[in-house]
This record gives C-alpha cells, structure tokens and sequence, in this order.
C-alpha cells in the first residue's frame, strides 16, 4: 500500500466521520424542536406565537440600535462642531493675546528709550559742575617729545670721513709716451 491509497482511505473515514456527526447534529435538533414544541403546548403557546414574539423582540433591538447609532452619529457631529467652534474661538484668542503682547512690549521699549534719555541728561548735568581737563599741558608734552626726537636723529648723523686731505695731494703720473701709464711701484722716468 503506498501513501496515496493511505491518504485516501483517512479521507474517506474522516468524511464519513463528519457526515455521521452531522445527521446526529440534525436530528438532535429536530428532536428539541419538537420537545419544545410540546411543552409550550402544555402552556397554551402556539409555535406561531412564539415566531411572532421573536419576530418582534428583534425589531425592537434592531430599532434600539439604529436609535443609538443615529444618537451617536448626532453626538458624533455635535462634537465636532463644538471642537471646531472652540478650536476658532482659541485661534482668536490667541491672536488677541499676541496682539496685546506686542502692545506691551512696543509700548515697553519706548518706556525704556525715554527713561534712558533721562538717565544720560541727569549724568550729563552731574558731570558739567566738575572742572574742565585742560588738553594744552599734552600738547606741549608731545611738540617737547618731538623736538627732542628730532634733535637726536641730527646728532646721531654719521661723520663724513676723508680718506685724503687736500693739501697732501699725491702727485699723479705722468703719461708715457708709449700709452701706458707707469704703476705707482715703478720709479717715474
């Protein structure tokens, strides 16, 4: 026996299986029906009665529902109305605030400036009572300093230095008269 015949033959007794468990399923089914349908005899219910009574126990859930979906649904819209309304109601806000910041601070800074302005006319007008300084003693400091610069940069030319006197003149050579002029090592002829 291979697998295949295996495989097959497991098929068939579990499909057999499901088969036999399913009609036991039905008829156990058919068998409570007919249970109730007995005892509900004994109190007088008639099956139609009891359709009619789960027919209408279910249209009243299912108008239940829709009731609360479409509270929801309004609920759902009220909300959000509010929350854009409230949403634009803070954006303004907001830019109100803003507007009244910028408000205090220009209005601040302008406070600021002028109160500034007093400052410096009250230490202008506490310092014009001191004496003057008087600049003509650094003048004269710096025409001394200069002068004296000056002077040292005379002084300190270099000498001029003579290699010859002019009275002690050496003798120049007189010309040969062949061109060429006699060396000072030879004696003039």
């Amino acid at each position: 026996m291979d697998e295949v015949d295996v495989m097959t033959r497991a098929g068939e007794s579990v499909g057999k299986a499901v088969g036999t468990g399913l009609k036991a399923a039905r008829q156990g089914v058919v068998r409570a029906g007919h249970a109730a349908e007995v005892k509900l005899a004994e109190r007088g219910i008639t099956t139609d009665q009891v359709r009619g009574a789960l027919v209408e126990r279910a249209d009243t859930l299912m108008g239940k529902a829709e009731d609360w979906e479409k509270q929801t649904r309004r609920s759902r819209k009220r909300l959000a109305k509010k929350s854009a309304k409230t949403r634009a109601d803070l954006m303004s806000k907001a830019e109100e605030v803003r507007k009244e910041v910028r408000k205090a601070a220009k209005h601040a800074r302008k406070d600021a400036k002028s109160r500034a302005k007093e400052i410096r006319k009250a230490a202008a007008s506490m310092g014009a009572g001191a004496p003057k300084r008087r600049r003509w003693p650094w003048v004269m400091g710096l025409l001394l300093a200069a002068a004296v610069a000056g002077y040292i940069a005379l002084t300190r030319r270099p000498e001029e230095i003579h290699l010859q006197d002019d009275e002690e003149q050496a003798p120049l050579p007189e010309p040969v008269l062949n061109g060429q002029v006699p060396t000072p090592k030879e004696p003039v002829k």
